[in-house]
């Protein structure tokens, strides 16, 4: 009985150490291959089509094409001489009247000592016939400063206009006309105030009486 009994337990105890090394073993991996390249087929040569040599030209077409150079030299030639007398002629303009402008600043300061220069030629008109020592030094010190006025006006080329003879209209102004026995008519009598003209550009006229 003891007998049965031992096969019973060794048929009921499996071997359990195959079970688990069969559980262990790592399943195959799976390779996978590197994809071949694709090559690409070369394209076959085009074929080369024949160039075709351009015809010579004619003796004619080689001078009609030396005239038309000519005439296109020759017109823009001409072209380039109009827009150098432009230039030029913009550039004399630009300069004449920038001149203008300097004479009208000068002639503007000018101006302005004309009415000074009056009052010393009207003092020095109604001088007494007599004067003291002092008093003569203290003319001829005004007669200086008179002097250096006309100096500076002299080198800015402004200069009195001149009244001895027959009356211009364009230098002269009239205050009176006046009956004269010993004078022409349209002659100047006397000068009132004087005028003055830088160049031919009168700055202030003359005032005159005039014989008729």
């Amino acid at each position: 009985m003891s007998t049965k009994t031992s096969r019973k337990k060794n048929q009921n105890h499996k071997p359990i150490a195959s079970e688990t090394a069969v559980k262990a073993m790592p399943e195959p991996e799976t390779t996978l291959q590197p994809e071949a390249p694709e090559v690409e087929t070369p394209a076959p040569p085009e074929a080369e089509t024949p160039t075709e040599e351009a015809p010579t030209p004619s003796i004619e077409d080689l001078q009609a094409e030396l005239e038309a150079a000519r005439a296109e030299a020759a017109k823009n030639l001409d072209g380039w001489q109009r827009a150098a007398a432009e230039l030029a002629n913009y550039k004399r303009r630009q300069e004449e009247q920038a001149a203008r402008r300097r004479e009208d600043i000068t002639a503007g300061i000018l101006s302005q000592l004309f009415p000074v220069l009056d009052d010393l030629d009207l003092a020095f008109d109604n001088l007494p016939d007599s004067l003291s020592e002092q008093e003569t030094n203290w003319v001829e010190g005004f007669r200086l400063v008179q002097r250096k006025l006309l100096k500076i006006l002299e080198t800015h080329n402004v200069e009195i206009i001149p009244t001895d003879g027959q009356f211009d209209p364009n230098l002269h102004e009239a205050v009176t006309h006046e009956e004269h026995p010993e004078l022409d008519s349209n002659a100047i009598i006397a000068e009132l105030r004087k005028g003055y003209k830088m160049g031919n550009r009168v700055l202030r006229p003359s005032l005159v009486r005039v014989a008729r």
